[in-house]
């Protein structure tokens, strides 16, 4: 069976035992890439802790000629974790995750995440996790070799009262073989702020801003970028 197929197998029979669903609707616009994206992200867990997700990504452009109407698969993913909690206060979330990628083909992930209550209203999480492409491609020295990277991540979150969540995050990607980020380190950061405001029980609508410095080469310049994306949570 096409390995595609049997994750979305998995996860549907999951499905059928879901605690708790939601689908998680997002739209996004890099201001010097100049490209829109659309995410849909389905996500369910069982009352023993065990949960998983199908994210679906639909990559836009604005460029001449060519609309936020225009829309081409950019890639899927599918996640399994398990939510394990340690305390009152903190939680551990193992996972692995398997992504189809039209630019960088299969890409196998595994990792950790830590949600910590450190105090009334505020909750700091961390998450490192190991990033294995298996399509090899041409590194610096024009040989084909594995670009296999760490994303490491960190949230700040503050509950400001019973409807509105604020955080911050740093992300911090590390490339482990002899490959390059546009600015020639082995090393890419972003910071992001957003927030999200419970409209009812089902609909959380949220916003998020997004710093990329040198993120990328716009006519043969290394150029910081900025995103920015608006999306709600819809929970059934």
């Amino acid at each position: 069976m096409n390995k595609k197929y049997l994750w979305a197998t998995v996860l549907a029979a999951l499905a059928l035992n879901a605690q708790a669903a939601s689908l998680d609707v997002r739209g996004q616009y890099r201001t010097e890439q100049e490209k829109y994206e659309t995410r849909y992200l389905l996500s369910h867990e069982l009352s023993n802790g065990i949960g998983g997700g199908v994210e679906y990504v639909v990559d836009h452009t604005s460029k001449s000629g060519e609309g936020i109407d225009q829309s081409r698969w950019k890639e899927t993913e599918f996640e399994l974790y398990y939510k394990y909690k340690v305390s009152d206060t903190l939680t551990l979330l193992p996972s692995v995750l398997f992504q189809d990628s039209k630019s960088a083909g299969d890409i196998a992930k595994v990792g950790v995440r830590a949600n910590w209550a450190f105090a009334p209203g505020w909750r700091l999480d961390g998450r490192i996790r190991y990033e294995h492409k298996t399509r090899d491609t041409r590194n610096l020295n024009k040989q084909l070799d594995n670009d296999d990277t760490t994303r490491t991540e960190v949230w700040l979150r503050k509950s400001v009262n019973s409807d509105i969540d604020a955080y911050y995050n740093l992300r911090w990607d590390h490339k482990l073989a002899n490959y390059a980020y546009p600015d020639a380190s082995k090393n890419i950061f972003e910071h992001n702020i957003g927030a999200s405001y419970k409209l009812n029980k089902t609909f959380r609508p949220y916003a998020e801003i997004g710093y990329l410095p040198d993120a990328l080469i716009k006519d043969k310049v290394l150029t910081n970028d900025w995103r920015v994306r608006v999306g709600s949570v819809i929970n059934f």
